[in-house]
């Protein structure tokens, strides 16, 4: 039984090895396909001329395949989730480490009661509550609605700073996870052992940890923009929110909170291609940027609906009932960073398969060909 299964996995990635290698040629004549004036500066490209082309970075120094005939990025992502499910997994369980203080906040306004609870703990408030004693519209309480409504506003202050540096210390834990993602995506190499089968199997923990070792310093940059938006816009909302309460929310709160929140959704869209863009290619970190700034607003609407998509389960959390929400916050902890990394790595691979590459064969061969 061992050696049916041997053979028909060697049988299979023949196969596949076989279609790729007859649609490797195929694959450059569809690099040829971009705009012949890609060399030429402000010609038809729009914002894809200022794109820094190069090739993917793989270790085993290959090119990377385009997918077989008739199977699409959807069908390729699926694919790829099944067969590295369980290293992926693994790898995630180092990532929660570095979610935990992130986790901490959040579990630490459940422990102590909510925000409110919080305000008077704070405040060195104690009964009579607001509410309390409250009979015929009377109340004994000498606080007010708008008083208590400051002092929970204050709270909510520093939760979302909190936040902020929980997710600036999560990002080091994304540089570990990003780059075996894109391993799979791409098919490179990696550290594996065999199993009993004689298949390749992932040091997932190994990949890990030289993943961290290697680009840790360029996602604190992520990290940073994951704190200017939960610690920014979360307090220009919640400044948003006290003051309106209180009915003194005039146009210059209104401005800071659209222009805050629109900041915000840029930023995510942003991160979202600079995180993969990282690991994908061996180009200064200004040229990452650069690539990243300009597909965030040429592949906005693409962008949008990603981003949609990865914050159902966050909206669920916040509008489900609190035994529901934590059971989604659990499967979120285990199987959400695996399918964000890897849609994330698979939708950088195709742009860079459609434009990035091309656009480097393009351009590099015209200065050959000018040098002469």
């Amino acid at each position: 039984m061992a050696k049916k299964k041997k053979s028909s996995y060697v049988k299979m990635q023949q196969s596949n090895q076989q279609a790729s290698k007859s649609r490797s040629s195929q694959r450059s004549e569809k690099q040829q396909q971009v705009p012949q004036n890609a060399g030429k500066k402000g010609k038809g490209l729009g914002l894809l001329q200022y794109i820094t082309g190069c090739p993917e970075r793989r270790e085993d120094g290959g090119v990377t395949p385009p997918l077989p005939e008739g199977q699409g990025r959807f069908k390729y992502f699926w694919e790829v989730a099944k067969r590295r499910n369980s290293s992926v997994l693994m790898a995630n369980l180092m990532f929660v480490i570095f979610t935990l203080p992130l986790l901490a906040v959040f579990a630490a306004v459940l422990a102590l009661g909510g925000v409110e609870r919080i305000a008077y703990l704070l405040q060195g408030i104690s009964a009579p509550y607001l509410m309390t004693n409250i009979g015929f519209g009377i109340s004994s309480s000498a606080y007010t609605v708008q008083s208590i409504s400051a002092y929970a506003t204050d709270v909510y202050y520093l939760i979302f700073a909190a936040a902020g540096v929980g997710a600036l210390i999560m990002s080091i834990g994304l540089s570990g996870m990003m780059p075996l993602c894109m391993k799979f995506i791409i098919g490179d190499s990696f550290r594996s052992k065999k199993d009993n089968y004689g298949n390749d199997v992932p040091k997932a923990f190994t990949e890990f940890f030289l993943g961290i070792k290697k680009y840790w310093a360029q996602f604190l940059l992520v990290g940073f923009l994951f704190f200017l938006v939960l610690a920014g816009n979360g307090n220009a909302i919640v400044f948003f929110v006290s003051r309106f309460h209180a009915g003194c929310a005039g146009a210059g709160e209104w401005i800071l909170v659209l222009v805050s929140s629109a900041l915000a959704l840029l930023t995510l869209m942003f991160t979202m291609h600079l995180m993969p863009i990282i690991v994908l290619y061996d180009i200064p970190l200004k040229d990452k940027v650069k690539n990243a700034l300009v597909f965030t607003f040429y592949m906005f609407l693409q962008n949008l609906f990603v981003l949609i998509a990865f914050a159902v389960p966050f909206v669920l959390i916040g509008v489900l009932e609190s035994f529901i929400s934590s059971i989604v916050v659990a499967v979120l902890l285990v199987f959400g960073t695996k399918y964000y990394c890897l849609t994330m790595c698979n939708y950088e691979q195709y742009l860079s398969e459609k434009i990035v590459v091309p656009f480097y064969n393009v351009t590099s061969k015209k200065s050959k060909k000018s040098k002469k």
